[in-house]
Formats: C-alpha cells, sequence, structure tokens
C-alpha cells in the first residue's frame, strides 16, 4: 500500500453490494489510504468539497454528483476519477481535463450485455417467438409454426447504427452469422470499417436495404431525431427495427406511425419518457417487443464496474497504456 497516496471510494453502500467485489477493494486498498463510503446514501456536493482536498484518485458511479467548479477547485491533489458506471457526460468539466485529470469510464464493462442482448433480439425476433409464450401459456392452446415471421440471421443485411463501443461488440457477435452488416457511422473511417469487416453507407441506404437494424449512436447534438419518417417508410416489409441506444435519435412519432401499421418490427429498450406510461399506444403493438431499459443489467457486468476502474487506476499509478480513459475530444462523440 502506498502510505501517501488518497482514495475517494463515494458509491453508496446499498450499490457497493452489487458493483464492489472483494477483488476490487482488495485493489483500491492496495493503491493507498482509501476513504470508503460507509452511508446508505450519496453525498452531496457541498460535503464532496470538504472530502476532496488531498485526494489522490476518487471512483464514482450512479448518483454521485458530478465536479462543480467548486468541487473542482477543492480538488488540488486530483490526478484521476474512475467512473464505476456508463456515460461520463457531466463528470467533469473542461476545466478538470485541461488540469490533466485523467477520467475512465466503466461504459465498456456495460457494453458486453447489451450486445448481448442485441444479439438476442434479432435472433428471437426474426423466429418470431414472442408470439407463441402467450397462446401456450395463456390460451392453453398449441399454436402452428405458420403464425408471422420465422426467419433465420444468417446472411441477413444487419445496419448498425454507430460503431462505438456496442456497435464495435455487436459486429463481432454477428461474425459466426456470415451477415452483409452495413454501418452507419460519419466517425468511422475506411480503413476502421475494413478492419472491422463491415461496409459503411447511408442513413438512408442502411434503412432501406437492411432486414435488421440495430441503434447504438450517442447522445449529441447531431443525433437528435436523426432517424425519421423517412427512414421508417424505407425498411422493407418484415424488417427489425431494435433501439438499445437512447429514444432522443428516433423521431418517437414517427416510428409509432409506421410500428402502427403493422408492417415492421421492433424491439425497444429505451423510451422518451421514463417509465413508459401505462397508456402508451406501444403496450397495444404485437409487433413490438418491449422491456424496461434493461438491455445493459446483468448481475456479472454490474459485479465487474468497479473491478474494471479499480485496475486501470493501477495501471495508471504504474504508468502504464489505460484501457478505460476518456478524452475530452472523445467524450463530445460518445453517449
Amino acid at each position: 500500500m502506498v502510505a501517501t497516496r488518497r482514495i475517494l471510494y463515494l458509491p453508496k453502500t446499498g450499490l457497493s453490494r452489487d458493483i464492489l467485489s472483494e477483488g476490487a477493494r482488495a485493489t483500491l486498498s492496495e493503491l493507498g489510504e482509501v476513504v470508503w463510503n460507509e452511508m446508505d446514501r450519496d453525498y452531496t456536493s457541498e460535503e464532496l468539497v470538504d472530502l476532496l482536498p488531498g485526494a489522490d484518485a476518487v471512483v464514482t458511479s450512479w448518483g454521485v454528483p458530478g465536479f462543480t467548479d467548486e468541487m473542482l477547485a477543492a480538488a488540488d491533489r486530483l490526478k484521476i476519477v474512475g467512473h464505476a458506471a456508463g456515460s461520463v457526460k457531466n463528470r467533469l468539466p473542461k476545466a478538470g481535463y485541461d488540469r490533466g485529470i485523467v477520467v475512465l469510464s466503466a461504459a465498456a464493462v456495460i457494453a458486453d450485455p447489451v450486445a448481448e442482448y442485441t444479439l438476442w433480439a434479432m435472433l428471437s425476433m426474426q423466429r418470431d417467438l414472442q408470439r407463441y409464450d402467450g397462446p401456450m401459456r395463456v390460451d392453453r392452446t398449441w399454436p402452428h409454426g405458420n403464425r408471422g415471421f420465422a426467419h433465420e440471421l444468417y446472411y441477413k443485411r444487419v445496419g448498425i447504427v454507430s460503431a462505438g463501443l456496442i456497435g464495435r461488440r455487436v459486429i463481432a457477435l454477428l461474425k459466426p452469422f456470415h451477415c452483409d452488416v452495413m454501418v452507419y457511422d460519419p466517425y468511422l473511417s475506411k480503413e476502421e470499417a475494413r478492419l472491422l469487416g463491415v461496409r459503411t453507407v447511408s442513413l438512408e441506404e442502411l434503412f432501406a436495404t437492411g432486414d435488421i437494424v440495430s441503434v447504438h449512436a450517442p447522445t449529441i447534438p447531431e443525433t437528435k431525431e436523426m432517424i425519421g419518417q423517412a427512414h421508417f417508410a424505407a425498411m422493407p416489409d418484415g424488417a427489425l427495427f431494435i433501439n438499445t441506444a437512447r429514444a432522443w435519435v428516433v423521431d418517437q412519432t414517427a416510428m409509432k406511425a409506421e410500428l402502427a401499421t403493422g408492417r415492421i418490427r421492433a424491439v425497444l429498450d429505451v423510451f422518451d419518457k421514463e417509465p413508459l406510461a401505462a397508456d402508451d399506444d406501444l403496450r397495444d403493438l404485437d409487433n413490438v417487443f418491449l422491456t424496461p431499459h434493461v438491455s445493459g443489467h446483468t448481475s456479472e457486468s454490474r459485479g465487474r464496474l468497479v473491478a474494471a476502474v479499480a485496475d486501470d487506476m493501477q495501471r495508471f499509478f504504474a504508468g502504464e497504456p489505460l484501457r478505460l480513459a476518456v478524452t475530452w475530444d472523445r467524450l463530445q462523440i460518445m453517449a
């Protein structure tokens, strides 16, 4: 243990039962003197102003306040912030990056279950499996396999909107299915696309030709409702639309109107207002599979969150290359 190094661990105890493994606790303790949050509540910004002086590293997660100017001014020795959760959009002001403070995001850990969910959505909806459970369990019937769609994932045209952390994982999971994978991502170079084994296309071509379209775009000004009525209208009959990103990127009125025709299908894990209203029209559409923003939630991924941050902090203090660091420029195009 480095006695002169001070680490603040800020997630509350209830959350820590899910995200803090014994291995992660040990790793942090080896790095220095850890001040643990022993309360089952989050610190306030005012409390953190008093705690931050002398801290070299800070571990945050859901519920922990983002750095205010006052907090940043109090953090006189701060070198690294590790966020044991997803987005770090509001974790640290630009002045903190300008000071050289390193920000880590455990979003890569959460990307794995979201990609796995996306593959499941493609497989199950290609076979239209959701149509059988109700009749068998509720109606007590034996539905024949001639209701609606029944297709394989093999060799399908799959459109990926944004080749970020999650999009790239989905692309990797699709490899055994020999799909024709198209990507719309203005930030993806031709060389990166070649290495990923995909072809880059316009958003219009992706929707007009894809058997499946899966959205993984970030919430940035440029993506606000970038998917609209013309895109949905261009989708082939029976095509599948999957959104595990944010409702922000989709014109919700246009999406609902096209889904109401029954012409295309969807798996939706995100909505413009959450929880989804009890009377929302989406609940009445049998061509839509709904889940309550759970694509990234697994016991395994939550249990790896602090460990991933702690391991990268260990690399940081050892002067080794980091895996989870997010630069200011990169942050501008991230979810």
